[in-house]
């Protein structure tokens, strides 16, 4: 059991999509095919700029990205020191403007994973310390066709991950641990989930109700793995016949600035200079899930069969305070919360949340630095239950980073965390560990 903890645990360790260098890169220029940060826009465009102009203006753009970093672990099971590096390669392609297929897009990202993360060194914890930490190998990650709809629907279908869109948080996604991406609650209760760096064939539509509230709704292939036999060590295995997965979202933007942001002169629905927290932006989310596997995902722990699984999810994205100067700038904070049935979940309730500082030191406008911290409890069912691996009540860690600019494109992030009960196992010592993520979008 151990080691399927330890398996799963590396297996779904989150992947920060939405933010930051080295994840995926954001959406790039029509013109001259670059994301907004990347190195090449200090290279001149860099050595490809020709070509990569030619292909954007035919509707095709791609991206380069690198994340190495070098850990150091004092506590946990035994004290050490790993590197692992992720490099991702992406596509996407507007076909509408390549073959004239109107409001159709493509898109498809993988992975080359080496080196090794913490995990092993901390006992298998549930939340891994970093957000790239899976096991060495090369992987498809996401393989999808976007239609849309007019301008409020769009439908997306091929290989779908569960942590690319739902249950994710903006501010959350400046942290190195996994856990503020695909959240701890999800790795120990989900199982062998379609997170990071597995994904599998689904389908996910989404509607603009209105201008600020937007409800997505997906069904997935239950897991991209057998736990007996098929591994997917590459992420191109395409599973179709494992009970589904299934997740619903309402999310409430208000407040949401102008396209642009202070490039284009300030916020769509207030003044430029917001002067309180109820004028500046947020986003609220409520979500639930099922996975409707026939069996609890901790059989030794419980002689009860069950015919599905769910949980329920709440998050908040605030910005509490804009700069004068910049908006777009200030100070972030964001929470979630979830929970799920403690007889069949080794994870009952979850919460974390932290704050993120970004644009106060005038010589470093770029730099932003954050603290945060996460809560698993542990289910009396799996405390209790014969054979279980749990004697401790919870798990839970504390980070801070401070994440400095270089040029766009290449940022260096020293880190800094702390775990209480690592695995919430007691052959496990609390764990203090730092490193440093090296972070190039091209």
């Amino acid at each position: 059991m151990k080691n399927m903890m330890t398996l799963r645990t590396a297996c779904s360790a989150a992947a920060i999509l939405a933010l930051g260098l080295g994840a995926t890169a954001a959406v790039a220029d029509e013109n001259d095919g670059l994301p907004e940060e990347s190195i090449a826009t200090s290279l001149n465009g860099g050595p490809d700029a020709s070509a990569r102009a030619a292909l954007a203006a035919k509707g095709i753009t791609y991206g380069i990205n690198y994340i190495g970093e070098t850990f150091t672990s004092s506590g946990g099971a035994k004290d050490g020191s790993t590197y692992q590096g992720r490099l991702e390669l992406l596509v996407d392609a507007d076909l509408e403007k390549l073959m004239g297929f109107k409001g159709l897009t493509f898109h498809a990202n993988g992975y080359q994973i080496h080196g090794r993360g913490l995990g092993d060194k901390l006992g298998g914890p549930l939340m891994a310390i970093s957000s790239i930490e899976a096991d060495p190998s090369t992987y498809l990650f996401e393989l999808w066709l976007e239609q849309k709809f007019g301008e409020r629907v769009s439908v997306r279908a091929g290989q779908l991950a569960v942590d690319s869109e739902f249950f994710t948080s903006d501010t959350g996604g400046n942290f190195i641990n996994s856990t503020f991406g695909w959240a701890g609650v999800w790795a120990a209760d989900v199982g062998y989930a379609n997170a990071y760096p597995l994904a599998t064939p689904g389908a996910r539509v989404q509607v603009d109700l209105t201008d600020a509230l937007t409800f997505r709704a997906a069904i997935f292939n239950g897991s991209p793995t057998n736990p007996d036999g098929d591994t997917n060590e590459n992420g191109t295995a395409f599973r179709t016949n494992d009970d589904p997965f299934l997740i619903q979202e309402l999310q409430y933007s208000y407040n949401k600035r102008a396209e642009g942001g202070a490039k284009d002169g300030g916020y769509k629905d207030f003044a430029p200079e917001p002067s309180g927290i109820t004028s500046l932006p947020g986003t609220i989310k409520f979500g639930s899930w099922q996975h409707t596997e026939d069996s609890s995902y901790f059989p030794v722990y419980n002689t009860n069969r069950f015919d599905s699984n769910y949980g329920f999810y709440a998050s908040i994205d605030q910005q509490i305070y804009a700069l004068p100067t910049d908006p777009t700038k200030g100070i972030n904070a964001f929470a979630r919360i979830a929970g799920a049935p403690s007889n069949r979940n080794a994870v009952d309730f979850y919460l974390d949340g932290g704050v993120v500082f970004s644009g106060f030191i005038p010589s470093r406008p770029d730099d932003s630095f954050g603290a945060g911290f996460a809560y698993a409890q542990i289910s009396e069912d799996a405390l209790d239950a014969p054979g279980s691996e749990f004697d401790r009540k919870y798990e839970s860690i504390v980070e801070v980073f401070y994440k400095a600019q270089i040029v766009p494109g290449l940022s260096i992030q020293p880190d800094l965390q702390y775990m209480w009960n690592p695995a919430a196992n007691s052959d496990n010592e609390n764990a203090i560990y730092g490193g440093v993520r090296i972070s190039v979008a091209y």
